[in-house]
Order: structure tokens, then sequence, then C-alpha cells
């Protein structure tokens, strides 16, 4: 149930954010229903630096909830005498250890630099571009 309501509230964050950044959507633009995947290079592009570094905090922000809410359920099962479960998904976790000493400004040029060197694939979700393209070889260069 805790976990259902922090997805949710992590989709109303991503939502937010999206919101901010939609009126430098062309309005013609074909819409899927997903903020998630609204959100892509082109939209990106568009956006000012402050919306990009609205948007990582809002990502940001519901991951540091979902941890506090994991690190209150370990505490319980350990108090309770019961094996901790770990509810982190590979998502937040990988973004905690690949982005761990980086900064927003530095995520923001690494997205951009990405979308520069790959301007066929603006029609790409920004979320999908961290963690293909970002988080996941980082992820592969610290084994």
């Amino acid at each position: 149930m805790k976990k259902s309501l922090l997805s949710l509230g992590l989709v109303l964050v991503l939502a937010l954010a999206c919101v901010s950044v939609r009126a430098a959507e062309s309005s013609d633009a074909a819409s899927t229903g997903n903020p998630v995947d609204q959100f892509t290079g082109a939209v990106w592009e568009k956006t000012a630096e402050s919306n990009k570094a609205a948007f990582l905090f809002g990502v940001e922000s519901a991951m540091t909830v979902e941890y506090f809410v994991n690190a209150k359920m370990t505490e319980k099962a350990a108090k309770a005498g019961k094996r901790p479960v770990y509810t982190l998904s590979p998502f937040e976790k990988g973004w905690m250890k690949a982005f761990k000493d980086v900064k927003r400004a530095e995520i923001i040029k690494m997205v951009d630099a990405w979308y520069a060197a790959n301007p066929k694939s603006l029609d790409r979700p920004v979320l999908s571009v961290i963690w293909y393209e970002l988080i996941a070889p980082r992820l592969a260069a610290a084994k």
C-alpha cells in the first residue's frame, strides 16, 4: 500500500514537473497521456535551465521520500524480528549510485550533450536517456 502511494506520489511529482515545461511544447504535439513519455528531448531543448533543474529536483525528491519510507519499513521489520524488505526500484538505486557526487547542473549538461549528439532522437523521453545513456553506463563502469 505504501509503495503504491509512493509510486503515485512520484507520478504526481513528474506530472507537475511536466506541466511546468509543457508551455515549451508545441500545441499540436501528439500526447500519449503519460507525462514521462511527453517529456522528450524536443521539450527538454526548449525548457529553461531552471525548469530542467526543477524537474530533476522533483525526481530526486520523490526518490528521497521513497528512501526514507524504506528506511522506516526496514527499521520496523528489524524491531519486529522480521527480515527487512528493500523496496527501492533499480532506477532509484541506480540514480543514487551513478549520481552520488554529481550536481544537477552536471546532469543537465549530460542530457543536453546527449540530445545534441543525437538530434534524431529528440522524441525519446528524458528519463529514458537518463537511465539508458547516463545511469546504466556508469553502473556498468563501476563493476
